[in-house]
C-alpha cells in the first residue's frame, strides 16, 4: 500500500508531499491542475524511463519519493535477496528518484543504489496503473491465466500442479545429472578397467617384489652357492677325512676312555650330538646344492620369468607416480570401486527413469484437471465479464477467454509447467460486428481501466494491492459514473483504489477526496498543489463539479444528495 508520496520540482510542482490510506482515494480539479502530474511521478516510483523535460524549469534537478507498506506482498523478497538490498525489518519500503539534468540520474531502494530493472521489477507488483501508462498487468498476457485462476478459485489445484512440476522436475534435474556423469564415466571406463587388469594380472602383494628380489639374486648366484654348498657338504661329511668322519674317531675314543673316567662320557655325548647336527646340516647342504645342479636349463627360464615381473612392477610403479605396491593395490581397489559405481549408475538410470515417467504421468493427469476446470471457468468468467461490461457502458463487448493447451509439436507430449499446461489469453470486440482481438491490441485506454475493473469486481489477483484508474470515466455519461463509483468502491474494499476523475457522480464514492489545483506563486511562476478536502469543501466541490463555478444552493442540494446516496 502507497503510504506517502514526496514531489519536488517534477513539470509544476515545486514541492509537495502527500498521506495516503485505505480504501478509495479520488482526486479531482481543473484540466491542466496537475493531476496527471501525479501519475507521473507515480510512474517514475514504478520504474518508467525519466525525462529532462520532466524537471521544473527553475531547477537543476528533481525528486519523487514514496513510502510503502509491503507487509502483504509475498512476491519481493527473492528480488530483494537477488539485488542485494536490504530487507526492511518493518515491512516498510522506501524508493526515491532523482533526476539531474546532467543526465546522473539516481535510484534508491531502501537507501541503496539500484537500477532501473530492479525497479521495474519491484514496482510492477506494487501498484498497476490502468490509462494511458504501460504498468498495465491487463496488458501481460502471462497474467491472464492467474485472472482466470483466481476467478475460478483454482488454487488447490494450482498447488498440486506446482508440487508435481516440482517433483518431475527433481527428478528429471537427478536423471539429467546422473546421465552426465554415466556419459563421462564411460569415456573412462574401457581405460579404468584397463587399469584395474593391468595392476590385477601383474599379481601383486605387497613385499612380493622385494621377495623377488631376493630370488633373483639366488639364481643370479647360483654357481657360488653350489660351490659353497658342495665344498661345504664334503668337508662336513662326505669328503676324505671329513669333520663328522674325525668327530666320530673323537667320540670312539673319549668314549673308551670313559671307561677310566666317567666325566669324559658326558663330553663325548655332546661331541656326538654335534656329529649329528652336522650331519643334518650336510645332508641340508647337499640336497641345496642337487637342487641347484637340477636347475641347469631351467634356471634361465626362471630368472627371466622373475625379471619380467619385476619389470612389470617397476613399469606400473613409474606409470602410477612412482607408487609402492601397497598404493598400487589400493588405486585398484579405488578402480574398482569406481568401476562398481558405474554399474550402479546404470541400474540408478532405470529407477530414475520409471521415476521420471511416473512423475510426468501424475503431473500430466493434474494439468489435465487444471485445463477441464479452466474451460469450464473460461465460459463463466466470459459471460460474468460481458455484463460487468455492459453495466459499465460497454454494451455490446464480446469476450473471449481462451484456454489453449502447450502439446510439443513434434512428440505431441504435453508441455507443461508449474501453472499447469495452458496458455490463457483474452480477446475482445468492443465494436458490434468486429471480429475479436487480442485485447492489448484493441482496447483503448479508458476501455482497459474499465474492463480492469470489471476484472477486479469480480476476482482478486495476485498481490498487487495498490490500482489507478486514470480514465476509467472517459466517455462516461452521469448514470453510468454512478454504476462505476461504485464498481470502484466495491475494489476498495480489498484494494487501495486512486481514481483521477472529472465526475462527481464517482467523487462521491471517496473515502478521502483530493483536490488538486494550479496557484501562483509570489515570484510569479505557477505550481501545483493538493489537499484533502473537508467534508463542507467537499460539498463545495462536488457542487462544482455538477454546475460549474455558481455555487447555487441547488447545485449544493443536489451535490449533499449525491454523498449521501453513495454511504446508502
Amino acid at each position: 500500500m502507497l503510504l506517502e508520496l514526496n514531489i519536488k520540482d517534477l513539470a509544476i510542482i515545486d514541492s509537495l508531499s502527500i498521506s495516503f490510506g485505505r480504501g478509495l482515494s479520488v482526486f479531482t480539479g481543473e484540466t491542466g491542475a496537475g493531476k496527471s502530474i501525479v501519475v507521473d511521478a507515480i510512474d517514475l516510483i514504478l520504474g518508467d524511463r525519466a525525462s529532462v523535460e520532466l524537471i521544473r524549469s527553475s531547477a537543476e534537478e528533481a525528486r519523487v519519493e514514496a513510502d510503502f507498506d509491503i507487509s502483504s506482498i509475498t512476491t519481493l523478497k527473492p528480488i530483494f535477496e537477488d539485488s542485494g538490498i536490504p530487507l526492511p525489518a518493518d515491512d516498510r519500503l522506501i524508493i526515491k528518484r532523482v533526476i539531474h539534468r546532467s543526465g546522473r540520474n539516481k535510484i534508491y531502494i531502501n537507501g541503496s543504489l539500484s537500477t532501473l530493472t530492479t525497479l521495474s521489477e519491484i514496482g510492477r507488483r506494487l501498484i498497476d496503473v490502468y490509462g494511458q501508462s504501460e504498468h498495465q498487468s491487463l496488458v501481460r498476457g502471462e497474467e491472464h491465466i492467474e485472472i482466470l485462476d483466481a476467478f475460478g478459485d483454482l488454487p488447490g489445484l494450482r498447488l498440486e500442479m506446482a508440487d508435481s512440476y516440482g517433483k518431475w522436475v527433481e527428478v528429471k534435474r537427478n536423471l539429467d545429472e546422473l546421465m552426465t556423469s554415466i556419459k563421462k564415466d564411460s569415456e573412462e571406463r574401457e581405460f579404468l578397467e584397463f587399469q584395474s587388469e593391468e595392476i590385477g594380472a601383474a599379481s601383486l602383494k605387497v613385499g612380493y617384489d622385494e621377495s623377488l628380489k631376493s630370488e633373483r639374486d639366488r639364481l643370479r648366484n647360483s654357481a657360488a652357492l653350489h660351490s659353497a654348498s658342495t665344498t661345504a657338504e664334503e668337508t662336513l661329511y662326505s669328503g676324505q677325512g671329513s669333520v663328522v668322519e674325525r668327530l666320530g674317531v673323537v667320540v670312539k675314543e673319549l668314549s673308551d676312555a670313559a671307561r677310566f673316567d666317567i666325566e669324559l662320557s658326558a663330553t663325548a655325548k655332546r661331541i656326538e650330538s654335534s656329529a649329528i647336527d652336522l650331519e643334518d646340516a650336510a645332508t641340508y647342504l647337499r640336497d641345496y646344492s642337487s637342487a641347484l645342479e637340477g636347475g641347469e636349463g631351467g634356471d634361465a627360464v626362471t630368472l627371466d620369468d622373475i625379471e619380467s615381473q619385476l619389470s612389470v612392477m617397476e613399469k606400473l610403479k613409474a606409470k602410477h607416480g612412482g607408487a609402492t605396491i601397497k598404493e598400487l593395490l589400493a588405486k585398484k581397489e579405488d578402480i574398482d570401486t569406481r568401476l562398481g559405481l558405474i554399474v550402479d549408475s546404470e541400474a540408478s538410470v532405470k529407477r530414475l527413469s520409471k521415476a521420471l515417467t511416473d512423475a510426468y504421468d501424475e503431473a500430466v493427469i493434474i494439468a489435465e484437471a487444471l485445463t477441464t476446470a479452466r474451460r469450464d471457468k473460461a465460459k463463466e468468467f466470459k459471460a460474468a465479464i460481458e455484463n460487468e461490461l455492459s453495466e459499465l457502458g460497454m454494451k455490446g463487448s464480446i469476450f473471449e477467454c481462451y484456454v489453449d493447451t502447450d502439446i510439443d509439436d513434434e512428440s505431441q507430449i504435453v508441455k507443461f509447467g508449474e501453472k499447469g499446461a495452458d496458455h490463457v489469453s483474452f480477446h475482445i470486440s468492443t465494436n458490434v460486428g468486429e471480429e475479436v482481438k487480442p485485447l492489448a491490441k484493441v482496447a483503448s485506454g479508458g476501455e482497459l481501466s474499465r474492463i480492469m475493473l470489471a476484472v477486479k469486481r469480480l476476482t482478486s489477483i495476485g498481490n498487487v494491492s495498490t490500482l489507478i484508474f486514470d480514465e476509467v470515466d472517459t466517455g462516461v455519461g452521469a448514470p453510468l459514473a454512478t454504476v462505476v463509483g461504485r464498481k470502484l468502491k466495491d475494489v476498495s474494499k480489498t484494494h487501495q483504489v486512486f481514481s483521477i476523475t472529472h465526475m462527481p457522480q464517482i467523487a462521491i464514492f471517496a473515502d478521502t477526496h483530493y483536490f488538486v489545483t494550479k496557484v501562483l506563486t509570489d515570484d510569479e511562476r505557477t505550481v501545483t498543489r493538493v489537499r484533502v478536502l473537508e467534508p463542507n469543501e467537499r460539498v463545495e466541490q462536488i457542487a462544482i463539479m455538477l454546475g460549474g463555478d455558481d455555487l447555487t444552493e441547488t447545485n449544493l442540494k443536489h451535490a449533499r444528495e449525491l454523498l449521501e446516496s453513495a454511504v446508502k
